[in-house]
Order: structure tokens, then sequence, then C-alpha cells
């Protein structure tokens, strides 16, 4: 999980909440359509285009939007940007094990990726699997799933490339800090906090992670 800072509004979104009158207020309900198209890409190019709980790739038409803090509690900020976060897993198959925004549902969690220092959290293993510093981290983990078989093997395989016994160090910090950088696209690669964890020995100073 990485911290995400959030930016302004998509002026879409803008401009669609400023069109309430008397008789028709905007609803997460109604929210659709283009506005709801600027709203992903918003959020897809803060993340990194990565899920805001997992990390893993966040592919077209798998992906939702995710309320930050639960709908449910109607505090008001069901529209309200600052709360929007973007989720892997739009629809799963049956029987197939859910995670992230899906098992968090109307939970609250007490580390979240609009905190600074929520990377620093959680710790990583080279098989994969991930444990919380604190009981706070810790219960974040088992409300998100985080620690299934299904990420915990693809966190692995990730990881188990860098593990090369081929690969001299200098080879390994050229592909870490390569790894771990920005796209040219603005996508970041899958499961990097795993590979900064891991791998924090190979990385440059002055990489901005």
């Amino acid at each position: 999980m990485r911290s995400i800072k959030k930016k302004q509004q998509p002026q879409e979104l803008t401009d669609w909440k400023k069109s309430a009158t008397e008789n028709w207020q905007p609803s997460y309900s109604e929210l659709s359509g283009k506005v709801k198209e600027a709203v992903y890409a918003a959020l897809l190019t803060e993340q990194g285009h990565i899920c805001c709980y997992c990390e893993r790739e966040l592919r077209e038409n798998d992906f939702h939007l995710e309320h930050l803090n639960p709908q449910a509690e109607h505090s008001g900020d069901d529209l309200n940007f600052t709360n929007f976060l973007c989720s892997c897993l739009n629809t799963t198959a049956k029987g197939a094990p859910l995670h992230c925004g899906k098992t968090k549902a109307n939970k609250i969690i007490s580390i979240h990726p609009l905190q600074a220092d929520c990377q620093k959290q959680f710790q990583f293993k080279a098989n994969g699997k991930m444990k919380g510093i604190d009981e706070k981290s810790e219960a974040t983990i088992e409300i998100l799933k985080l620690n299934i078989p299904k990420l915990n093997d693809l966190r692995s395989k990730v990881l188990e490339v860098f593990l090369d016994e081929d690969l001299t160090d200098e080879e390994i910090k050229i592909f870490v800090n390569r790894y771990i950088a920005l796209g040219d696209e603005g996508k970041y690669n899958p499961f990097i906090s795993a590979v900064e964890c891991v791998f924090s020995e190979y990385i440059e100073d002055t990489q901005d992670t």
C-alpha cells in the first residue's frame, strides 16, 4: 500500500455537482457517463494505475470506485473526490477469492493510502507474504485480505525475478530502481512496495519512493 497524494477533482465532476437545482441534487447513484470516466481517469493517474490497496495493475473493466469513508457512514462525502480511490476487482467469478475494496465494503480501516506513512506500516518477505508492524496494520491486512494465497503468489512471482543467482549486485540495483520508478506513461509496476521492502538496500537514495 502506497501513499496517494490527492489532487483537485476533475472539472467534469465539479461542473456536474454545480449543476444542482432546487428540484435535483447530484447523487452517487447518478454518477455515470463522461463524468464518471473523468473521475476514473483522475484516480488512475493519482495511483499510477495500480490498486490503492494491494497494488495489482488496474486493468480495463477490472476496477471499481472505492469510498475510503464508506457510504454507509452517511457523512455526506459520497461525492467528495478526496474520499475516492480506485480498487481492483470489478466483477468476480463465483468462488474467486475476494480482497481489497470487495472485502472492505463498509468497514473502516486504520491504515489507508491517504496517510503519508502507510507504506511503512507493512513489511514483505521474499515469498510474497506480508505482515503489519502492529495491531492496526495487521487488522487492515485482515480486512482487505492482503495476505491471501492469490496475492502472495503474485507478489512472489514479481520478487523471484530479482532473486536470480546470475544477477550481480549492480544489475540488481539497476533492475530494482528501474522497476520502482514511475513509467513514461504514468504507470507504476505492480507490487512495487514489496520490491522496495525486500530490496531496500539496493534503492538509490535519490529515488522517490
